[in-house]
């Protein structure tokens, strides 16, 4: 089995994003109900007046997004930078040949191979899985976005070959 794919630095940051998102989220929530917690007992009182509450509300959750907003973006940028320093080279055109002894990835000169029965780590996830071997600490990561329709063939086949 052959396949082609393309790796680029936006494709990076796409899963970068996504990454953040559930990160986002959970601080997000936290912070609102970490507000509602210390504003419960103005919220109690009747000397209170409410609308100021809310009003604070509003600009605590305005700041708290703004926040999350840039400390995504410096994390983006901080990630994408030390990415390009470590692989320089790593965006392009991906060859991916598999058969009955072995998967192997190449890229331009760089080439890396695993046995089948040399992988010690596997990885499934939704829309990714990773393999990796004793010996090599890099590994391969396999992004369904990346791959596109060669996706589910790919896991099929990969993971028939781990099981046997």
């Amino acid at each position: 089995m052959k396949i082609e794919c393309t790796w680029t630095r936006e494709d990076l940051k796409k899963s970068l994003e996504k990454k953040r998102q559930k990160t986002n989220l959970i601080f997000l929530i936290f912070g609102i109900c970490f507000f509602f917690y210390v504003t419960y007992y103005p919220f109690q009182s009747p000397e209170t007046d409410k609308k100021i509450l809310w009003l604070g509300f509003v600009i605590y959750l305005l700041v708290l997004l703004l926040l999350l907003f840039l400390t995504t973006k410096l994390f983006l940028f901080f990630k994408l930078k030390r990415n390009d320093k470590k692989t320089s080279k790593a965006y392009g055109d991906y060859h991916i040949y598999l058969d009955d002894e072995k998967i192997e990835s190449k890229f331009a000169s760089f080439k890396v191979s695993y046995r089948w029965k040399d992988i010690t780590t596997h990885k499934f996830k939704k829309n990714a899985f990773f393999l990796a071997t004793k010996d090599d600490s890099l590994g391969l990561w396999f992004h369904k976005e990346v791959l596109g329709e060669n996706y589910d063939s790919l896991v099929h086949y990969v993971r028939k070959k781990l099981s046997s």
